[in-house]
């Protein structure tokens, strides 16, 4: 990959390989990643082991008692609670939910996630990448990705999403390692921790 591509050669001599980041294709890391939306990976941890820690265990059953100023208390928003709740729900009348995903094509495994109530194209994205490990996609609308890309390939210009993806789109059909490149080359720059 990195010989392949000069521009991506250039990132690992300065950024280093990113590291493995890997979620279980299960409930939880479902549940993580939609605390994860449109907040700082900083803030969605804290609320994450919050909840975790006032529920025991992320499971659907133990979400599914849970009331809004519980959710809210432990740092979820009054509408993610419900769409954790709604994703509960789902699990507990459909439990092989996860396998089927594992079964089915990037496009139809991006719709089956899309179906539910809370997830989005970026959600589903992002699941597909660090839970079902799939290689070349590009997960559209990611502020993180995108303003990475505009720095390290734009010369910090501004650019918008399908500016990126076009950009994205040279490194089929790795493109998900491509993004992986330039999730790492801005975790790096801006001195985040990201813990899967």
């Amino acid at each position: 990959m990195r010989h392949a591509h000069g521009f991506i050669d250039s990132l690992h001599a300065q950024y280093g390989y990113p590291p493995y980041w890997k979620r279980e294709n299960n409930f939880e890391s479902l549940c993580k990643t939609i605390i994860e939306q449109q907040v700082s990976l900083a803030s969605a941890k804290s609320s994450y082991e919050r909840l975790k820690a006032y529920c025991g265990r992320i499971e659907p059953s133990s979400l599914t008692k849970l009331n809004e100023d519980e959710f809210r208390s432990n740092g979820i928003t009054k509408q993610k609670g419900r769409y954790l709740k709604l994703l509960s729900e789902t699990l507990i009348q459909e439990p092989d939910f996860f396998q089927q995903l594992e079964r089915l094509h990037n496009h139809e495994a991006r719709e089956k996630l899309i179906s539910l109530k809370g997830v989005g194209h970026w959600t589903a994205n992002v699941y597909l990448l660090v839970a079902l490990n799939r290689i070349d996609l590009y997960p559209d609308f990611d502020v993180a990705l995108i303003n990475s890309i505009a720095f390290e390939a734009f010369n910090g210009q501004k650019i918008d999403n399908q500016t990126a993806k076009s950009f994205i789109t040279q490194f089929s059909p790795l493109q998900s390692i491509a993004c992986c490149y330039f999730y790492h080359a801005y975790i790096q720059r801006k001195k985040i921790v990201f813990v899967p």
